[in-house]
């Protein structure tokens, strides 16, 4: 069982409201630090921070964590998630509410700290918010011997529906033992297409066979790894991908569970907010669609 995860966290809007970008440092207790930062479109700067509260939650289910020491420079967040202060505001209410359903199970502290203690949070935020999520290098300046690299991860992945009479049913996986449902996805090999990933990836993940639909749009986040000192942008494409066979071959061990649900128990077992958004847009075009 993974020992204690340290989170420094930071939120940025750029006009409160205005575009706005989320930073995060965790820190597992005798492990490797890592960056993460993504840009999150328009919010003001309190939905920020609980926008990069509700990553770090995220995250922690993700790596499998169940004790997490959260700090951040914002005493508002801080206060209302120790229970010191009510959340007035109406926009914040339901970040407020998403937080405490991702923090079941989880061993929290909460602590306020100086701004200046949290500016490597500070810095990953801001340059999200800006559109620069990390320091651009021209091709006259070498990187210098130890520094961090840079690369892109592709992913693919979908949102794999069937109906069951009139209801319309999406197939999400578990992992962690059931803490963290997503919908299913993974990396693009060499020489393979994003279409032709989604698809290996349903079949192997779920053990469906799906057929290819329409694109649905794509997630990108940042994160850091100290191991090898690679910096990571990550693009992930999800396509609409309706049943063709249940249990057309044997699954992986990627997914602990796989589950057909509605579209609302999806979008409340999801726990990923962009998925949640891949979800919503999909659901959308199958609503166009007639599906």
């Amino acid at each position: 069982m993974p020992g204690l995860l340290n989170i420094h966290l930071d939120g940025v809007s750029l006009g409160d409201p205005g575009p706005a970008g989320i930073g995060l440092v965790l820190r597992p207790e005798g492990g490797s630090a890592q960056e993460f930062s993504e840009a999150i479109g328009p919010a003001t700067g309190n939905q920020a921070e609980y926008r990069a509260l509700l990553r770090a939650l995220e995250l922690t289910r993700e790596l499998g964590h169940t004790l997490v020491h959260i700090r951040s420079d914002n005493p508002l967040l801080i206060r209302q998630m120790r229970g010191q202060f009510r959340v007035r505001d109406p926009l914040l209410r339901p970040l407020f509410r998403e937080a405490w359903r991702l923090a079941r199970g989880l061993e929290i502290r909460f602590s306020e700290i100086p701004r200046e203690a949290n500016r490597q949070a500070d810095q990953l935020a801001r340059q999200a918010a800006l559109g620069e999520p990390f320091p651009a290098r021209t091709p006259a300046e070498p990187a210098p011997e130890g520094s961090r690299r840079e690369a892109v991860q592709r992913s693919a992945g979908g949102v794999l529906y069937k109906k069951e009479g009139s209801t319309l049913k999406v197939c999400l996986i578990a992992k962690r033992g059931g803490l963290v449902w997503a919908l299913p996805k993974g990396r693009v090999n060499p020489g393979e297409s994003p279409e032709e990933a989604a698809l290996r990836e349903i079949l192997e993940e779920t053990g469906h066979l799906a057929a290819l639909g329409e694109p649905i749009d794509q997630i990108h986040y940042d994160f850091y790894w100290k191991e090898n000192r690679t910096l990571y942008h990550k693009v992930v494409a999800f396509f609409l991908m309706p049943l063709v066979q249940e249990d057309a071959g044997p699954r992986d061990d990627e997914a602990d569970a796989v589950a057909w649900f509605t579209l609302g128990e999806a979008w409340r077992r999801l726990s990923y907010l962009n998925e949640k958004r891949i979800l919503r847009q999909a659901q959308g075009i199958l609503r166009m669609a007639g599906a």
